[in-house]
């Protein structure tokens, strides 16, 4: 077997024990862990699906492209998540009198599982198409990154004390000999320093391989980029509201929904079984995106002083006619509105393609209305010229030759 074929299978077993245990997870949450509120199973399902998806795209790259590291960096995420440390300590309510060695394991490895989820996706930005860093300078990214992640490892290995994450109960660590407080007193506000520091540095890293890549490579980055903005639309709510960390409504499943568009857009771009021309995609999503919120502001707005209005002329609240008439306002408004905002959108981040689609409209008049051949030669160069640049463009006409028939007419004499 070769060493190719070896790590695709080695890749799909990972990706079956991943499989197993994020299918335990789910088990104990919906049937075992029994909770009152009616948005945990679809929370729970949801929720998930992230470990499955990560660790699905990891194994595709890792069997097409075993020597490009993304594939594994997105396996380490789904471990992370598949392995049910938090689930069982959930039913552990008190510090355990005699705790056996599997707890002391499971709390070991829920004390620093985190940095599988935050320190891959950072050397994605790093290494992100080709699995190697722009240059051999930008390296340090990568060993800051593994340096933070074995210290985080080594505190949880020999800290004093041992607790759930999520939970407000500790017990004392065997082999611990580093006290909380001097943890808390020198190490976290290093370690609160750096993290925004190497997240920041890993970004403009990504930048910096945008601004000098070319062709394929600079549409793969095009789609990660496309997904993180999609990713920060539905996280930066999450500190101006209680709602995401109550795990209780739909906006928790459109965040996961919003997670994983990042490994499916890497997987695209990666694999590029066929790489979507991803201009199109940001451009119909800024469009439609900004179609949609004001065609809501409107509505709400309309709905709001036209209510206030009837109020005040008729006495009554809450009437269902100017909901009718508010829903016929938007009807009427989309089409001129969605054509408003595509010439607004193409006019402020596709300058250039608007420009070549007026060149190309007004030829088009010109070629319905224009008789004279060499007026329309003149125009068709033109339009040429304008839209495309090119270094030199002429046009070639084929003669056609007239033959004449000596057959006869056949309305003509036999």
């Amino acid at each position: 077997m070769t060493r190719a074929k070896r790590n695709a299978t080695l890749a799909w077993i990972l990706f079956g024990l991943i499989l197993a245990g994020v299918l335990v997870t789910l088990y104990r949450q919906v049937f075992v862990l029994q909770g009152s509120n009616p948005w945990e199973p679809a929370v729970a399902l949801s929720w998930g699906l992230i470990p499955i998806v990560f660790a699905l795209v990891g194994a595709l790259i890792i069997a097409r492209q075993p020597r490009n590291v993304i594939g594994l960096l997105l396996m380490l995420p789904a471990l992370a998540f598949a392995v049910p440390t938090a689930t069982y300590l959930a039913g552990i309510q008190s510090p355990p009198a005699s705790p056996s060695w599997f707890v002391f394991l499971v709390l070991w490895f829920d004390n620093w599982s985190w940095v599988l989820l935050v320190f891959p996706i950072l050397f994605i930005l790093v290494l992100f198409p080709t699995g190697q860093p722009i240059t051999a300078s930008w390296r340090w990214l990568i060993f800051t990154g593994i340096g933070m992640m074995l210290t985080m490892v080594f505190l949880s290995t020999f800290g004093g004390e041992l607790g759930p994450v999520e939970e407000a109960w500790v017990i004392p660590n065997p082999i611990g000999f580093i006290a909380l407080d001097f943890v808390n007193r020198y190490i976290l506000p290093v370690w609160f320093v750096l993290l925004p520091a190497l997240t920041l540095a890993c970004a403009v890293a990504l930048f910096v391989r945008f601004r000098r890549a070319k062709g394929v490579e600079r549409e793969q980055i095009k789609w990660l980029f496309y997904a993180s903005a999609i990713f920060v639309v539905f996280y930066v709510p999450t500190f101006f509201t209680e709602s995401y960390s109550t795990a209780n409504n739909v906006w928790d499943v459109l965040f996961v929904v919003a997670v994983m568009t990042v490994p499916a857009a890497i997987t695209i771009a990666i694999l590029r079984y066929r790489l979507y021309d991803i201009d199109i995609i940001i451009r119909r999503t800024l469009q439609y995106a900004l179609l949609t919120g004001t065609l809501a502001l409107v509505y709400f707005g309309g709905v709001i002083v036209l209510q206030e209005a009837f109020g005040r002329v008729t006495g009554e609240t809450g009437s269902p006619l100017i909901t009718v008439i508010s829903t016929l306002g938007i009807a009427a408004l989309f089409t001129p509105l969605r054509a408003r905002t595509q010439d607004f959108i193409d006019r402020s981040f596709y300058r250039s393609k608007y420009d070549a689609e007026q060149i190309l409209a007004d030829f088009a008049a010109t070629a319905r209305d224009e008789v004279d051949l060499d007026a329309l030669n003149s125009a068709l160069l033109g339009a040429v010229d304008a839209s495309m640049q090119p270094v030199k463009v002429s046009i070639w006409l084929k003669r056609s030759h007239v033959v004449s028939s000596a057959r006869n007419d056949r309305w003509g004499d036999s």
